[in-house]
């Protein structure tokens, strides 16, 4: 569902641009997003910060277009869109012992995943990215270091 939207909104700032002289910006997008949710009602179950996380990864593909560092955006096949992130810890819960396996929850998927392995560092979770890699799927969670107290 976040390839289709990425592509959906690549679509969406081409036809704008190309029909109306209009550029699209991330913000409009965003703002959009509740309407889209109406026409698509299956969106409504995905949480929005992952949604708006998938229209800033359009909009960062278009701002380094521009700056001469990438190519043109263009759209995804399911099989080349790796993955979506959780900007904040509205979405998915973490439950650790400082780093040491546990279990990471996402809510929008109602799935209890169990981690193992250990943190190099551990901290307060922040953000989550679900990639798929070497036909598996990977959680990257990206912490706040905790600093002790003096």
């Amino acid at each position: 569902m976040h390839c289709d939207l990425y592509n959906a909104a690549i679509a969406n700032r081409q036809t704008q641009y190309k029909r109306f002289g209009h550029s699209v910006d991330y913000f409009e997008q965003q703002n959009s997003l509740p309407a889209f949710k109406e026409v698509w009602p299956e969106y409504k179950e995905l949480g929005s910060h992952t949604l708006q996380a998938t229209l800033k990864r359009v909009d960062f593909a278009y701002q380094r277009f521009f700056k001469g560092l990438a190519k043109y955006p263009r759209f995804k096949a399911k099989r080349r869109y790796r993955g979506w992130t959780y900007p904040d810890s509205a979405g998915w819960k973490v439950q650790t012992n400082m780093g040491v396996n546990g279990m990471l929850f996402l809510r929008d998927l109602k799935l209890s995943i169990p981690m193992r392995g250990r943190a190099r560092t551990w901290g307060k979770p922040t953000t989550c990215t679900l990639v798929w890699s070497n036909n598996k799927w990977y959680a990257s969670i990206t912490v706040v270091r905790l600093v002790p107290s003096k």
